[in-house]
């Protein structure tokens, strides 16, 4: 035997120790295949754990294939909610089926999505908890110090029974979801049904969204093909249709459609979507929405709101850490008692049968919703119709909304109605209510600035009476070519050019408590004006000429000087001078207006400037509550010398308020109708 022999013995053996190794090892893996690598589960479950930070739990039946890819099946996998969390899980799963390739893993770079070729679920459970610090069952602390990584990739999806309980203590929601999904690329028509109900910032809630799948709205790109979806949604009585496309679900989180939305009130959608919008009558609105990276730009075609019409344009900007709202309100027609619940008043209802007794709501109105956001609002309106004692609409009206720092502020205000103008501003500053310093916050501070300037009265209120038809009946034996029945058209009971300014300041969380507060200065004037003759004679109890003017008919008589000037003071209102004096007869007013108990307490004393026998002479009282007013005799004469004592004492407080009647030209700071009143009233203290 020679040494090469030697040497080939020695090998053998030991190719055949590694070829028996090798061997063994494909035989135990192909044996761990067969068997579904049952060992791995607890080192699987370990790996996870320290991972997630998390208990998890990987339930048996456990089979894990990795020839040819990863292919992994468990009865279940459970994922516990973090620390400090009363919950009894985060994610439940049944009957998981996840299977991986690994040429998507060899070729995954730093910052791609991960890629699942399929995820199958029997079940899939999840519970999502979040605590008023922001806190959530979702949020990982995860040790991999590398950037996130996007949504992952999944090409097939398929759950059959999907449940997820949401308890949210930020937006105060208790909901429950339940989805269903089957899709992927194999499938030429996958469908993804979303439905939730539930309690949503203490109002139920329910909807449900239909798409095109789930994956394609989460996981496509900023460039990607919009999916199309639809749903509806219900919370408390909006109800809300949606249809449209969305996509980039988990990044920009692209919206753009069309939304059909109506309910009692809109301050019910402010609620649901935390924006400050007025409490309203019932509404219903189409939108054309598209919401980008950090704004929505929202296109309102057509709003009813009640019997308004409007219309606007809109930009939300959700980016500031107080959104901001931009934009242009404008319309055919806005009703103002379509407004009248921003103001505490009951839509449908007087608020005398909401509150027995009296004309203004006590309501308190919500002023918190004045934080939610920040706005700046052109508004144009075509027509504001102002209630059913107007006999003429303001047309158009135009001002500009601001909401900066929960003041609200109505500025820059411009109308035209019945030939004048009205302008001036309103302001709410309703202070910071999460201002710790400050328990209980203080009352809104009101701020009203108004001014009206040669508004013909007859045109826009309704103070005339009825149209009297004397009835010229036709006797058997006149001709047929006899005039018909004559109509004659009464005159007004007052008329001519208002002028007027009102400051006035005042606190208040409702219509009630801001009257009951006012401070200020009210005036008003009637330029060119006339009052009914039979109106004049009544207040001057004149029997006789009131008899004669109702057997010639009633007549305008010519105002010589109509001026008012109130002052306000804890919400009463006191003439400081306040007569309308005619060729006939002067007419004083005195006593108060209690805005805060919404009472009467006037007294009308006629001085009449002619002779009468008949004439009675005593004072008439305006007294009692402003829904059931009594109107009465002063049980005393009052002789003409005194009420022509009491006309002569409004003499300096009278001419003190006519410049602050100027509506603004410098050459009408004085009326002249009233200058002559005054020096006949000098004249009569002679």
């Amino acid at each position: 035997m020679n040494e090469n022999d030697i040497t080939t013995k020695k090998t053998i053996p030991m190719s055949n120790w590694i070829t028996g190794t090798v061997l063994a090892v494909v035989l135990a893996v192909i044996a761990c295949e067969i068997a579904g690598w049952p060992f791995l589960r607890q080192p699987l479950q370990q790996l996870l754990q320290d991972k997630l930070h998390r208990t998890v739990e990987i339930e048996r039946p456990f089979r894990l294939q990795l020839l040819g890819g990863i292919h992994l099946q468990v009865g279940g996998l459970k994922l516990s909610a973090p620390e400090g969390f009363d919950a009894a899980y985060f994610i439940d799963a049944d009957g998981l089926d996840l299977a991986l390739r690994y040429r998507d893993l060899w070729s995954l770079k730093e910052n791609d999505p991960y890629r699942i070729a399929a995820i199958r679920a029997d079940q899939l459970n999840a519970y999502l908890l979040r605590r008023a610090d922001q806190h959530a069952t979702w949020q990982f602390e995860l040790d991999d110090s590398s950037p996130p990584r996007p949504f992952p990739l999944i090409e097939q999806l398929a759950v059959n029974q999907g449940q997820a309980k949401v308890t949210d203590a930020v937006t105060d929601a208790q909901l429950a979801l339940t989805f269903f999904t089957e899709e992927g690329a194999h499938l030429a028509t996958p469908e993804s049904r979303l439905k939730i109900h539930g309690q949503f910032r203490k109002r139920p809630l329910q909807g449900e969204l239909v798409t095109q799948g789930f994956l394609p709205v989460a996981t496509q790109g900023s460039q990607s093909p919009p999916i199309n979806s639809q749903g509806w949604l219900k919370y408390g009585a909006v109800n809300a249709q949606f249809r449209g496309e969305v996509y980039d679900l988990f990044g920009t989180q692209r919206v753009k459609g069309k939304v059909d939305v109506k309910g009692t009130s809109l301050a019910d959608v402010g609620d649901l979507l935390d924006l400050t919008l007025p409490r309203t009558a019932a509404f219903k609105v189409s939108a054309e929405i598209e919401k980008g990276i950090d704004q929505w730009q929202v296109n309102i075609p057509s709003a009813h709101i009640g019997r308004s019409r409007l219309s606007g344009q809109f930009v939300y900007d959700f980016a500031p850490e107080t959104p901001m709202l931009r934009g242009k309100l404008q319309g055919a027609l806005l009703m103002l008692a379509d407004l009248a619940p921003a103001f505490g008043a009951s839509q449908g209802s007087s608020a005398a049968k909401a509150h027995p007794g009296k004309l203004f709501p006590d309501e308190s109105l919500d002023f918190s919703t004045y934080g939610r956001m920040n706005a700046d609002i052109d508004v144009h309106l075509d027509a504001v119709d102002l209630g059913n004692a107007f006999k003429q609409r303001i047309a158009p009206l135009k001002l500009r909304l601001t909401l900066n720092k929960h003041k609200l502020s109505l500025a820059e205000l411009e109308a035209s109605t019945a030939q004048g103008t009205l302008t001036g501003a309103l302001s709410i500053d309703a202070h910071d209510a999460t201002n710790t310093d400050l328990s209980p916050p203080p009352a809104p501070e009101w701020d009203i600035q108004l001014a009206v300037r040669d508004i013909r009265l007859e045109q826009w209120l309704k103070v005339t009476p009825e149209n009297k038809v004397a009835d010229d009946k036709v006797s058997p034996t006149k001709p047929s070519s006899a005039k018909p029945a004559s109509t004659s058209q009464a005159p007004a009971y007052i008329s001519g050019k208002l002028n007027g300014k009102a400051s006035l300041q005042g606190r208040g969380r409702s219509t009630a408590a801001l009257l009951k507060s006012l401070d200020g200065q009210l005036a008003l004037m009637v330029r060119q004006g006339e009052i009914s003759h039979l109106l004049v004679e009544a207040a001057g109890l004149d029997i006789a000429q009131a008899i004669g003017v109702l057997m010639k008919g009633d007549q305008a008589l010519p105002m010589q000087c109509a001026a008012m000037g109130w002052h306000a003071k804890q919400g009463v209102l006191t003439p400081e001078a306040a007569l309308i004096d005619t060729p006939v007869t002067t007419v004083n007013v005195q006593g108060e207006i209690n805005l805060g108990q919404e009472l009467l307490n006037l007294k009308l004393q006629a001085s009449p400037k002619n002779f009468s026998p008949f004439t009675v002479r005593s004072p008439i009282l305006v007294t009692g509550p402003f829904v059931d007013p009594k109107v009465s005799l002063s049980p005393g004469p009052i002789a003409a010398r005194l009420a022509g004592g009491v006309l002569l004492a409004l003499i300096n407080p009278f001419a003190a308020i006519l410049p602050f009647l100027d509506p603004g030209s410098a050459s009408e700071v004085t009326d002249e109708g009233c200058q002559q009143t005054l020096q006949q009233l000098k004249a009569r203290k002679h």
